[in-house]
């Protein structure tokens, strides 16, 4: 019984984690954007946090089903991540790579289905949302302007608007009429404001 509660808490972490942090404005969130941003080794523990929770995922199912094989394509899965180089180059083709994401987020979703290969589907679930809260080429590059990490000390929403820019379209009443220059998004900001 303690196993299947273990498994439905490692099914509903993808879940619970992408509904309450995605484009969250809290403090914390920016200082975690920012370390992301700024800091290899930031990027290397958060890879190995989520290797590890895989790990666990797999420990827990693997108890409580003995002789499962579809478990070996997903471990193999999970030795392809201990290579910090590999899993980072997987997370920046998904983020520059919004189809491949969609894709890969439907495979998952139909081999959840298939026998034997449900742990596949979870793996693919944690690194689709490892690939959701990784920084950008974009963010990395805007991070080394002070210009640009002052305003976005000053508002958060900022860091967290940039952060995200690249996992979804925007709408056209919130478009910025194709001007990916912060300074621009600043200026915009603090007309916004004056106006209130």
């Amino acid at each position: 019984m303690l196993l299947n509660i273990l498994q439905l808490i490692f099914c509903a972490i993808p879940f619970t984690v992408s509904l309450s942090l995605y484009k969250n404005n809290k403090r914390f969130m920016a200082t975690f954007y920012m370390a992301m941003a700024r800091s290899g080794n930031a990027r290397k523990l958060y890879v190995q946090v989520w290797l590890i929770c895989l790990l666990l995922f797999h420990y827990v199912y693997a108890c409580g089903h003995l002789g499962e094989f579809g478990i070996l394509l997903s471990t193999g899965v999970c030795a392809a991540m201990f290579s910090f180089r590999r899993t980072d180059n997987w997370l920046r083709r998904l983020l520059d790579r919004p189809r491949a994401f969609v894709t890969l987020a439907s495979a998952a979703l139909v081999i959840g289905f298939v026998p034997h290969l449900y742990t596949l589907a979870i793996t693919i679930a944690y690194i689709l949302l490892a690939a959701l809260f990784y920084p950008s080429v974009r963010v990395m590059s805007e991070c080394k302007d002070p210009d640009v990490v002052s305003a976005w000390a000053k508002h958060p929403g900022m860091l967290s608007e940039s952060y995200h820019t690249n996992h979804h379209a925007s709408l056209p009443h919130e478009a910025d009429s194709g001007n990916s220059d912060i300074s621009a998004q600043c200026e915009s900001l603090k007309q916004n404001e004056d106006e209130k």
